[in-house]
């Protein structure tokens, strides 16, 4: 009768952790990220009655146990993938598929599946929920970002003031009408910005000089450089294929600057003369206006030209076994000798999920099947407690007798 007490206590303990468990993932149906835990119960020493005995012994006997009761034996992280909501907030950020962020509090690195990140006073990257720093590469000038270096905080410059690049080439693509008289002209025009980031007006005039010949003109604030094009019998260039101005400068900028444009894009076709800027570089002085997470985790800054640069990148994280790692409060894992290593690298390589932007993971709690497992869990603790009743009945009938 006492072991069966002592059963009827082991039920009821482990019950009420399991009860405890279920009570967690309830009050955190709505954390972001939160990954649900299940009590995974195991039975408790066997007291053997009687051996087993083998049937070249004479009579085959099998042994006679009896169980002590239940135990836990591990609360799990199910580490499955939650449903992705678009928020519409330009710093949140989800993994789809396998992975962690990686943060840190300026001392060790913890990973999480909680994207509700915002920008600090100083504009450093981090977790809207605790401050925990989110760690990653920091692009250079020219928005390249080395993910071969080692991780650490994001940062974005707040106040950035882009200075300017000087225009050095350009494209010009589109047609001129073969349709055109000698003589008939043609124009494009286009910014291009000298070393101050003063920005000046370049003009192209294309002139019909024979049946497939154009002569060209560059000319920008009283600079000019020509040059010719000639096209075959389909309309494509067979000689000239860019034109180059020294443009003289007098405001204090880089003084001459040379701009190229190339014109291998341009045809002779019968439709209306098009010639069009297809790209070209250079920028005037422009400052940040907007910071948004992109697509694959990569921080992008947008200028008051319009112009956009990559500013940084959110690293992602993998461990080789999910199940070992111990879990810390505000939604935060932190590596054990189970878990293995953090393996940091770019989202969507190695195992690490893909990074939607503006969008978070909701929790993995599903609210029907948490009640289910109340009610058994009520159950159990119920059943247990009867055993223990009983138990205690048929012990108080035995001290009677002796009595």
């Amino acid at each position: 009768m006492s072991r069966a007490l002592y059963a009827g206590l082991s039920g009821t303990l482990a019950h009420q952790t399991r009860l405890d468990v279920v009570a967690n993932n309830l009050a955190n149906v709505n954390t972001v990220g939160y990954k649900e835990r299940r009590v995974e119960f195991a039975d408790c020493f066997y007291e053997t009655l009687r051996a087993g005995r083998g049937a070249e012994q004479g009579l085959g006997v099998n042994p006679v146990q009896v169980g002590s009761g239940a135990r836990v034996g591990s609360v799990a992280v199910l580490h499955s993938q939650g449903s992705i909501e678009a928020t519409g907030q330009a710093m949140d950020a989800a993994i789809e598929g396998p992975g962690f962020f990686v943060v840190s509090d300026g001392q060790r690195q913890y990973i999480t599946r909680d994207g509700a990140f915002t920008l600090d006073s100083l504009g450093t990257l981090v977790m809207a929920s605790n401050g925990m720093k989110v760690l990653g590469w920091t692009a250079d000038s020219t928005g390249a970002v080395n993910v071969q270096a080692p991780v650490s905080e994001v940062c974005v410059p707040i106040g950035l003031t882009r200075p300017a690049q000087a225009t050095s080439n350009a494209e010009v693509m589109g047609n001129l009408n073969a349709s055109s008289d000698v003589g008939g002209t043609a124009y494009c025009t286009r910014m291009v910005y000298d070393s101050l980031g003063v920005a000046h007006v370049l003009q192209l005039t294309f002139t019909k000089t024979d049946v497939n010949a154009w002569d060209v003109e560059a000319s920008c604030e009283g600079s000019t450089a020509t040059g010719s094009l000639t096209f075959d019998d389909t309309g494509a260039l067979t000689a000239g294929t860019s034109v180059t101005l020294p443009l003289a400068l007098a405001n204090g900028a880089a003084s001459p600057q040379t701009i190229e444009t190339a014109l291998e894009q341009v045809t002779q076709r019968a439709a209306a003369s098009s010639p069009v800027v297809g790209s070209q570089d250079g920028f005037g002085t422009a400052s940040l206006q907007e910071v948004t997470v992109e697509e694959g985790g990569v921080i992008q800054g947008r200028f008051s030209d319009g112009s956009n640069l990559v500013l940084a990148r959110i690293a992602t994280a993998n461990v080789p076994n999910v199940g070992g790692l111990e879990a810390l409060p505000n939604n935060l894992f932190a590596t054990t000798i189970a878990s293995g290593h953090l393996d940091v690298g770019v989202a969507g390589t190695g195992n690490r999920g893909s990074i939607v932007a503006q969008s978070l993971e909701l929790s993995t709690v599903d609210v029907t099947r948490a009640f289910v497992d109340l009610i058994t869990t009520q159950r159990g603790f119920q059943a247990n407690t009867r055993v223990i009743s009983t138990a205690y009945r048929l012990l108080d009938d035995v001290i009677q007798i002796l009595r």
